[in-house]
């Protein structure tokens, strides 16, 4: 029997019905809980990406999706916001960036993260940028998008090729996003990936 498939969920407030992002995590981690859907996977993150809010508003989602991470024994990673107030309550797993908000980074700040988050996760759309991110400190990588996608309309993905370019080069975990299903996730860790990162199919679920 296959290993089954780390997934890394993406959230998105807006794809979900009345943007109600709580509601639709507890309906898609107890269906998981019951076995009604992700029967190949093993969630193992939940990552709170939600671009447009401000730091209260974020502060005040992550108040009422942590509790429901925390019933379900789902880690919770934070997104962009690295600079919260956040009560040790939480105890959030870890933080992921974008590429240049990683690398803009001093060391001091730097040091601080490692310190207080058990993984850093940074966003790559090249080798090169994964190379950069890995000796900069990066505990795992998101890399995409690999299959074609409505959040990247217009854009030629990079395929499975990418991923095994990384899985060749990279001693860190990869991660892949985008157009990523549980139909053609098989394929993905088939060309190296450690993981799967999905967001559309669980926010429309």
């Amino acid at each position: 029997m296959l290993d089954k498939i780390k997934l890394n969920i993406i959230s998105n407030r807006k794809l979900c019905e009345n943007e109600n992002l709580e509601k639709q995590i507890e309906k898609i981690f107890s269906a998981y809980e019951r076995k009604i859907i992700l029967k190949n996977f093993d969630i193992i993150a939940l990552t709170l990406r939600e671009k447009d809010l401000n730091k209260n508003e974020y502060l005040k989602l992550i108040e009422k999706v942590c509790p429901i991470c925390q019933k379900y024994k789902i880690n919770l990673i934070l997104h962009q916001n690295y600079d919260l107030n956040l009560d040790e309550k939480y105890d959030i797993e870890g933080i992921h960036l974008s590429y240049s908000i990683f690398k803009s980074l001093n060391e001091n700040i730097k040091a601080e993260l490692i310190k207080k988050y058990k993984r850093i996760g940074v966003s790559i759309h090249s080798l090169d940028e994964a190379k950069e991110v890995e000796n900069l400190g990066a505990s795992y990588i998101v890399a995409g998008h690999i299959f074609e996608t409505d959040c990247k309309k217009g854009l030629e993905p990079r395929g499975l090729k990418f991923v095994e370019d990384l899985s060749s080069t990279l001693t860190i975990p990869i991660f892949a996003i985008g157009g990523i299903d549980e139909k053609n996730s098989q394929s993905v860790i088939d060309s190296g990936a450690f993981g799967v990162c999905m967001m559309s199919s669980m926010m429309k679920y």
